[in-house]
């Protein structure tokens, strides 16, 4: 535990930020300081020694790769789903989201070093949840209230994982080439239409999805004008599927076990 929580991160969290500045400034209000740091040592602590015990298995089965499933999905392989397990049973993932929510609202700077001591035991691993915080962090920003009472739990919970769908097979940094299409239905209700490459944890339930809007659809092409984050679930409310398919598995030099996917979106909501 002592090697993956190091001696740079101690230093951190001990000497090198006024905890009570940040957290009285963050929050508004006096705080606990002991309490504060004591409850960020705990959580550090438990990410070290579960970190530490993920390394032999990830070395172990190097070479293990993700899988399609039947659901027109894809997952990990077994000792990587394992490991989330473990991981969301601790309360592990989604740290940085607010208590509101059921996240810790851990400060970005020690969410960092969870994340660094995950991608050191299993970079794969760390695929999965460094997405899923990510992911986390802009529904919790730019979402509805309505849409962070909805999902945000249940990624604090660790019951559904996100990707983040951007990148196409003719627009990678060039965003002006993004062709996945967004339209507006009405009623809080948009359809996307498009295919995305190189999808990290592609077969996740909740896909961030880039995507042109229908209205400027033309006028906008070539421009990063008119696109649009938009949130598509995997499946409906009822469970059925919402035209979201992973159509393919990359095959990778590393992060074998970390599915990385072509994922097509026909009229997913």
């Amino acid at each position: 535990m002592s090697d993956y929580f190091g001696a740079a991160m101690r230093l951190y969290l001990d000497r090198l930020v006024d905890w009570e500045t940040q957290l009285g400034l963050s929050r508004g209000e006096s705080v606990d300081l002991d309490a504060e740091t004591g409850a960020y040592r705990t959580i550090l602590e438990t990410a070290a020694q579960l970190a530490a015990t993920f390394e032999e298995d990830a070395r172990k089965h190097w070479h293990a790769e993700a899988s399609l499933t039947d659901d027109g999905g894809a997952t990990s392989p077994p000792h990587i789903r394992a490991a989330y397990d473990q991981l969301c049973e601790a309360g592990l993932v989604s740290l940085p989201v607010e208590e509101t929510y059921g996240g810790y609202e851990l400060p970005a700077l020690l969410n960092g070093m969870v994340i660094e001591m995950i991608a050191r035991a299993d970079p794969s691993l760390m695929m999965v949840v460094g997405l899923q915080t990510g992911a986390a962090n802009d529904i919790q920003k730019y979402g509805s209230e309505e849409v962070k009472q909805k999902w945000l739990p249940r990624f604090t919970s660790g019951e559904v994982e996100d990707s983040m769908d951007l990148t196409e097979p003719q627009a990678g940094s060039d965003l002006g080439g993004i062709a996945t299409r967004a339209t507006d239905l009405g009623d809080d209700r948009v359809r996307v239409d498009g295919q995305k490459i190189f999808i990290s944890n592609g077969g996740a339930e909740v896909h961030l999805v880039l995507a042109r809007d229908d209205d400027n659809y033309d006028a906008s092409k070539g421009t990063t004008k008119g696109l649009s984050l938009v949130l598509v679930p995997r499946h409906k409310e009822d469970g059925s599927g919402n035209g979201v398919t992973v159509a393919r598995l990359e095959r990778k030099l590393g992060i074998h076990g970390s599915a990385t996917c072509e994922v097509v979106f026909d009229g997913a909501e």
